[in-house]
């Protein structure tokens, strides 16, 4: 059965299909939250929202997308502006008794993860930011600035 398995691995790889890889190959760090040099670094997103109270998410930017890391407290009333296929999503999610994720979430962009957080359209570019406060955006125009220097 192993052998089966290993050759599925093999299959589902080489057409692009990565079905058994984990979302987040690295551990998430929770008391030193300094990335590895090969990788992201953690994203958080704290928001007050009039109604509803405070919000706080953890995530990672991957090369297949956008991670929101289980505890994170979301947002569980959305309005108008928030995409049907959240909204269903936010339906399904699994949460403790204080309104914590308790699975790994993984989205196809900060955008979508973001407005699963907060509730509403959001920016994902601003909404998360890293420990110092530099939004995503600012990240990514410092990354690419340092790629082709």
């Amino acid at each position: 059965m192993e052998e089966f398995i290993d050759y599925a691995k093999v299959v589902m790889g080489a057409l692009g299909y990565k079905l058994f890889e984990p979302y987040d190959k690295q551990e998430k760090e929770q008391e030193d939250p300094e990335p590895k040099p090969d990788e992201e670094p953690l994203l958080y997103l704290d928001r007050k929202i009039t109604d509803v109270g405070s919000v706080h998410a953890t995530g990672r930017q991957t090369n297949e997308g956008f991670i929101v890391y289980k505890g994170s407290h979301i947002s569980l009333v959305n309005d108008g502006t928030v995409l049907e296929s959240i909204k269903r999503r936010k339906e399904k999610v699994s949460l403790d008794e204080n309104g914590n994720i308790t699975e790994d979430l993984f989205f196809t962009s900060p955008s979508a993860a973001a407005m699963f957080v907060v509730g509403k359209n959001a920016n994902g570019l601003t909404s998360w930011r890293n420990k110092d406060k530099v939004t995503l955006r600012d990240l990514e125009e410092k990354a690419s600035e340092e790629a082709t220097e």
